[in-house]
């Protein structure tokens, strides 16, 4: 029996089959639990079948898959390339507060201010490594409207990540997805930190517009 068989059952529950998406994002259990609880709280459980035990069941295992990624973080995709990853989907996605968010943690994680200004220019800048500009370019088609991946995309990625690193990234800019649509809808004011951020070192490519603090 796999270990994320609950999350399983619960989908045949509510929709009669496992949808093809869960298990591509089981290789990694802590990704698949995390969005089951959030999809669950969002959208309501599968099934009015579903107890609060299979919740709480849920909930305890999900916490162990957390400990487990924490324990393999080297196995991940470093914190730096997320941001920048985060970064060109929101920029693509226009998303003016995840711009600046994503810009000043990469600053804060490591990422050179040069190398953050010239993002836009990682397909030919010598500061992009080969593995950055394939995940940028993934990134940056997969945060445009409509969605820009093509079997290419998927070909160039996987030579140079795992299929647990790809079900990071696409899990990174997805949940930008859910932030870009949040931030921008909500018009949600920008903290002073990113948005003295974005005046100093992004003017050149970015404004604050509705996200101005008021």
């Amino acid at each position: 029996m796999k270990d994320y068989e609950i999350i399983l059952d619960e989908a045949i529950k509510g929709m009669g089959f496992v949808p093809n998406s869960l298990h591509r994002m089981s290789a990694k259990p802590n990704i698949l639990g995390a969005f089951s609880i959030l999809y669950a709280n969002i959208k309501g459980f599968s099934s009015s079948k579903t107890t609060i035990w299979t919740g709480v069941k849920l909930f305890l295992k999900n916490l162990r898959w957390t400990l487990k990624a924490k324990r393999e973080s080297h196995l991940e995709v470093p914190a730096y390339l997320k941001d920048l990853i985060a970064n060109v989907a929101s920029n693509a996605a226009g998303c003016r507060y995840c711009q600046a968010h994503t810009a000043h943690t990469a600053h804060k994680n490591g990422v050179a201010l040069e190398k953050i200004q010239k993002i836009w220019e990682f397909q030919t800048s010598d500061l992009f490594s080969e593995q950055e500009r394939v995940a940028l370019n993934f990134a940056m088609a997969d945060g445009s409207v409509p969605n820009q991946v093509t079997t290419e995309h998927h070909k160039k990625l996987a030579k140079f990540f795992t299929e647990p690193q790809i079900i990071e990234i696409v899990s990174t800019i997805a949940i930008f997805g859910f932030l870009n649509r949040w931030n921008d809808s909500m018009a949600t004011e920008l903290e002073d930190e990113p948005l003295l951020f974005g005046n100093k070192y992004l003017y050149k490519n970015w404004e604050p517009g509705k996200h101005q603090t008021k």
